[in-house]
């Protein structure tokens, strides 16, 4: 019994504690006296002391017509400071020397209020915009707020102009403020650049291991999280220091669709380039014959290829016509097969010559043994004997191996006396006889 009334009396107490808190809690949201804000009036957007970020959180989930409305009470707010600043000015072209310096001070001080509460309708505002507003209506609010401020600096004593600029170059709000962002703007480009890097480099070393994927597709991979980094730091900088993002979204997809038909055959190059990228039928580094060109793959971007010629010319390739040519890859196998061709005389040791051959082959280290070499006999021609030649090498070996054999045994066919026959034709001649000398 005596701990059921324990029990109870600790119940009692906490509920008495969780009524003062919330009773305390109510009367904290609801205070205006001392000048705090009433967040659970449906009018709380309405409070003029209200700071840029507490309006605009207030405003988000407002509709059209209630933005509409309230652009308006933030209007009577602003004419509100307009007057007291026109006074004051007006006070000061009436008033003593000895009192032009005090009043000079408080034009300082309206107008640090002014541009506040101008910077909140601004806020208001561009929440409206959002939501739908008309704009015949936005237009006249906008014109307002940017006539009514540039004739009112325009009236105010010049030395209460050099007093407001002063106190704006050192408010955190105004130049201070300004070449904060500036210098936290060079530092995040620095940050993001080195971020992208990092990420690149990571992703690579990461992609290494992936011994299936062509180099291309590694390096376009390595590039486009580089410029995706750097496109989704720079967004989101600019989300953290208040700049509004959804325009840039709008106005970038608007430009894409545009140019979804102006640039068709470069798109079509950018599929090619992520066909050939995937299905990998050449990489950097290869020998390959497409469209008509011959040489090494230097580089390739989703767009283009290039490509370096035996003779050092560079050229680019679109990717959609590589793509949609033959593409003859000279170095995809490790192995390939030499295929050399030896003429010889009709008079001439042909069992003599391919014995010659296969020693030379036997004697290069950088013929294979396995698949093993063939050497025959191959074609009767009209003026040689055609002994067919066809060793395999490594790849990066084949033409090392071709100018070598060629040059040895054309050494060992003279010095063996085995010709190598030039083209030749014989030629008969026959007399007839004239048959007007019968």
């Amino acid at each position: 019994m005596r701990i059921f009334k324990q029990t109870s009396g600790t119940l009692v107490q906490l509920l008495v504690l969780i009524v003062i808190l919330a009773l305390s809690t109510t009367a904290f949201a609801q205070q205006t006296d001392d000048g705090a804000i009433n967040f659970q009036a449906p009018d709380a957007a309405y409070n003029s002391n209200l700071t840029k970020s507490e309006l605009r959180l207030l405003a988000l989930p407002m509709s059209e017509s209630e933005l509409a409305k309230l652009a308006e009470v933030w209007q009577g707010h602003l004419q509100t400071k307009i007057m007291d600043n026109v006074l004051l000015n007006l006070e000061l072209q009436n008033a003593s020397a000895s009192q032009n310096s005090a009043i000079r001070e408080k034009i300082v001080v309206s107008a640090t209020e002014l541009n506040s509460t101008l910077e909140k309708y601004r806020t208001v505002l561009g929440e409206w915009q959002q939501k739908g507003a008309n704009q015949d209506d936005l237009a006249l609010h906008t014109k307002y707020a940017s006539a009514v401020t540039a004739e009112l600096y325009r009236v105010t004593d010049i030395m209460a102009l050099v007093r407001i600029a002063r106190v704006w170059l050192l408010s955190s709000d105004g130049g201070l403020g300004f070449l904060i962002k500036v210098a936290a703007g060079i530092v995040a480009i620095f940050v993001l650049v080195f971020l992208a890097g990092f990420n690149r480099r990571m992703v690579g070393r990461a992609l290494e291991r992936v011994s299936a994927m062509s180099q291309l597709l590694k390096t376009f991979v390595q590039k486009a999280v580089y410029w995706l980094t750097l496109a989704f730091g720079i967004v989101l900088f600019l989300a953290i220091v208040g700049v509004n993002v959804t325009p840039v979204f709008a106005v970038f997809g608007g430009i894409s669709f545009i140019l979804a038909f102006a640039l068709q055959d470069t798109l079509g190059n950018l599929a090619s380039g992520l066909m050939i990228m995937v299905l990998k039928p050449f990489d950097t580094g290869d020998l390959i014959h497409v469209s008509g060109t011959s040489g090494v793959v230097d580089d390739m971007s989703i767009i283009a290829t290039t490509i370096r010629t035996f003779d050092n010319q560079i050229i680019v390739v679109p990717n959609s016509k590589a793509w949609g040519d033959v593409i003859t890859n000279v170095n995809a196998a490790p192995e390939r097969r030499v295929d050399l061709v030896f003429g010889i005389g009709y008079t001439d040791n042909a069992p003599k010559a391919i014995e010659i051959l296969t020693s030379l082959i036997e004697q290069n280290k950088l013929c294979l043994n396995d698949p093993a070499p063939a050497i025959f006999v191959g074609e009767l021609a009209d003026s040689s004997v055609n002994i067919f030649c066809r060793p395999w090498v490594k790849t990066p070996d084949y033409w090392t191996v071709y100018w070598g054999l060629l040059h040895q045994a054309k050494e060992q066919f003279d010095a063996e006396g085995i010709s190598i026959p030039f083209p030749q034709r014989d030629v008969h001649l026959y007399q007839v006889a004239d048959k007007s000398e019968g």
